[in-house]
């Protein structure tokens, strides 16, 4: 418990810009104008294209590029809540890409499997910053059900179906005799 306070304060903390040698940075990440040249080439061919073309897990691998500690998807860790909120304070990407991007992310399996109640929530540099809460657990476990119900349909075998029209049958019979 001695750990809390701390993470609760770096909740608080929003993303705020400085000037540091001439140039702006942001204290949230990397300095956003040295990225790595995979990053750049990703984001151009991003923003060159129309949004209706552009699909969630290409912003996805975008997102990986940015901020690595933060979008792991081998093993993803809830996120910090306002996150969004940071990444668009970077103005690398638009606020739909960035929408798009944590749309998919958060809607991976392995992210919300790991959405568990007092779970660790990161920031962009994979900071532990706030817990997750039993509301937002109970949530994620609710999507994880429908999305197997959904793949995974009940399904009626001929011998249930046989036993259920003789079922009924004999049930009719009887009726009409009675």
């Amino acid at each position: 418990m001695a750990g809390l306070p701390v993470l609760c304060a770096r909740v608080s903390v929003v993303a705020a810009e400085t000037e540091k040698d001439g140039q702006q940075q942001m204290e949230l990440g990397e300095p956003m104008d040295q990225l790595s040249p995979d990053a750049e080439a990703a984001v151009a061919a991003l923003k060159e294209r129309p949004l209706s073309e552009v699909m969630g897990h290409e912003v996805l691998r975008v997102l990986r590029l940015l901020w690595p500690q933060a979008f792991r998807v081998s093993h993803p860790k809830p996120l910090k809540i306002g996150i969004d909120q940071d990444m668009r304070a970077s103005g690398v990407l638009s606020d739909e890409l960035l929408t798009q991007g944590l749309r998919c992310y958060t809607r991976l399996d392995q992210y919300l499997e790991n959405t568990r109640s007092g779970s660790v929530r990161v920031d962009l540099q994979g900071v532990p910053c706030g817990r997750v809460k039993l509301r937002e657990a109970v949530n994620a476990e609710i999507l994880l059900y429908e999305r197997f119900c959904r793949r995974n349909p009940s399904r009626v075998f001929v011998g249930q179906l046989r036993r259920v029209t003789e079922a009924s049958d004999t049930q009719g019979a009887a009726q009409d005799k009675g």
